[in-house]
């Protein structure tokens, strides 16, 4: 147990506010893709989406945190979620901190 209380696990979703999420199946017979019947009309540029991010520890977990607007690029990442929640935890647990972040590959600074 107390192995475990170290771990910060946190990932990311993105959900898309269309029902077009660009993954249709359709089943339908052999050589009938271009009829009527199988061909559905789409938007391309409305509706968007958001990303939303959170973390759980044994003892606790982050506040979901909404990014807004645009894409969570690396600059974006470091000033919304690294900085203000993973160090805040980080502080909390001590060097025995471990940030697990949905099977990404390791990457810590010791400026961090």
């Amino acid at each position: 147990m107390d192995q475990w209380a170290t771990v910060l696990f946190i990932d990311e979703s993105r959900f898309s506010l269309n029902i077009d999420s660009r993954r249709t199946f359709i089943w339908r017979e052999p050589e009938t893709r271009y009829l009527p019947s199988n061909v559905r009309e789409i938007d391309h540029y409305g509706g968007g989406g958001l990303m939303v991010w959170a973390g759980i520890m044994l003892d606790g977990r982050t506040p979901l945190h909404v990014f807004e607007r645009g894409t969570a690029t690396g600059v974006r990442y470091r000033d919304e979620i690294l900085e203000p929640y993973v160090r805040l935890f980080r502080g909390a647990v001590g060097p025995e901190f471990i940030l697990m972040d949905d099977n990404a590959r390791l990457f810590w600074s010791t400026n961090f």
